[in-house]
């Protein structure tokens, strides 16, 4: 029998083992979390890296449901030949335990009775358990995506019909339905405590409307799985367009909240991530051979080195963060924390040194990142 020889493409395609639009999108969020979160309070304001503080959105903001959206992606994939519900409930068990372990770290206090038992992880958890039982009966992405509105306009409906006897007729910090229900739930000492409470961002209510990021996601891993020929780019792209075009829609309405996630908000941050993959997927994939060996090498390991370790990089930044407050030196006589030391010795050199203290942070953890993508060390949640 005469053997039949693989073709050039065939051959290149079989050496193209991975696809790297997911790790470029995660590694580019995870990247730009630690320099913005990191950039201290001082004489600059920097508005737009901050979060806003009620309705408004800026650059930092949409890190969060990004990196949530990215989440439901990665469970598309990683659940493709199905799941096993033991191994989901120790994960989910796990992701609780770790978000109260980051929490004592992070707040840096072991005060049970007013711990705060909601959070990021938390909120993984939660939106994971909740994602794979919805997607046991549906797989379909278009059904996903109808799913995610659906529970996005629910969710608003909710908010603005509670929002109405509230001043000006939208929710306020003191007047919105997480005053009520997340503190019936876990009770007020055990919520978000930084600023005024009334309203906990990683609480059960908003994590209503970040289930539609989630899902969104879910139904993007399920595009580019099925479309693995041709790529999903261009369903991607169309997608993110008519996402953000609902959202600007929404914003009249309700406007954007990240404290809330209004479904402007949620909307902003699945179309943002769609039309990322999309670009990304022309830029690292769609091409004949590896992008590893092309001129892009550089960039795709170092956005591939914060993106397999995404975990570990984002919780762990916030948890250095709170270390370097709550440690403390004598300097001269007075007893400073280490970040104020830091910052005082950048303050010395740099004309930006809030902007240079970030960028400190970010050469910190690439080396971490640099050194474990180089040992194949990842943190698997």
């Amino acid at each position: 029998m005469e053997q039949v020889q693989p073709t050039e493409k065939q051959v290149q395609v079989k050496k193209k083992k991975r696809v790297y639009s997911l790790d470029m999108l995660r590694g580019i969020i995870v990247a730009l979390s630690v320099f913005l979160s990191t950039i201290p309070y001082g004489k600059a304001d920097y508005p737009y890296f901050r979060h806003a503080e009620w309705y408004g959105v800026t650059l930092i903001d949409i890190i969060l449901p990004t990196f949530i959206t990215i989440f439901g992606v990665s469970m598309a994939i990683a659940y493709q030949r199905g799941v096993k519900w033991e191994k989901i409930l120790k994960r989910t068990v796990r992701l609780i335990v770790y978000g109260i372990i980051f929490t004592i770290i992070v707040e840096w206090t072991l005060d049970f009775p007013t711990i705060r038992l909601t959070g990021v992880l938390q909120m993984f958890a939660l939106l994971g358990i909740v994602t794979v039982a919805i997607t046991k009966f549906v797989q379909s992405p278009l059904k996903l995506m109808m799913i995610a509105l659906l529970v996005s306009s629910v969710y608003g409906g909710l908010i603005l019909y509670t929002g109405q006897s509230c001043e000006g007729g939208l929710p306020q910090p003191e007047c919105n339905p997480s005053h009520a229900i997340d503190t019936a739930v876990f009770g007020e000492k055990h919520l978000y405590h930084h600023g005024e409470r009334g309203y906990d961002p990683e609480g059960l209510v908003t994590s209503l409307s970040a289930l539609s990021n989630v899902l969104f996601g879910y139904a993007f891993g399920r595009l580019i799985l099925t479309r693995k020929e041709t790529g999903a780019w261009r369903e991607l792209l169309g997608i993110g367009v008519l996402l953000i075009a609902a959202s600007l829609a929404w914003d009249h309405f309700l406007p954007y909240n990240k404290r809330l996630w209004t479904p402007a908000f949620a909307l902003l941050a699945a179309g943002f991530a769609a039309g990322m993959l999309s670009i990304l997927y022309l830029v690292f994939d769609k091409r004949k051979g590896d992008a590893k060996e092309t001129a892009l090498k550089p960039v795709v390991w170092f956005l591939e080195a914060y993106g397999r370790n995404s975990f570990l990089i984002y919780f762990g930044k916030f948890m250095l963060g709170s270390v370097l407050i709550h440690l403390s030196v004598t300097d001269d006589g007075i007893e400073k924390s280490l970040s104020r030391v830091i910052n005082e010795w950048v303050a010395t050199f740099a004309p930006h040194p809030q902007l240079a203290y970030g960028l400190l942070n970010l050469i910190f953890w690439t080396v971490v990142a640099f050194v474990c993508h180089k040992k194949k060390w990842y943190l698997k949640v």
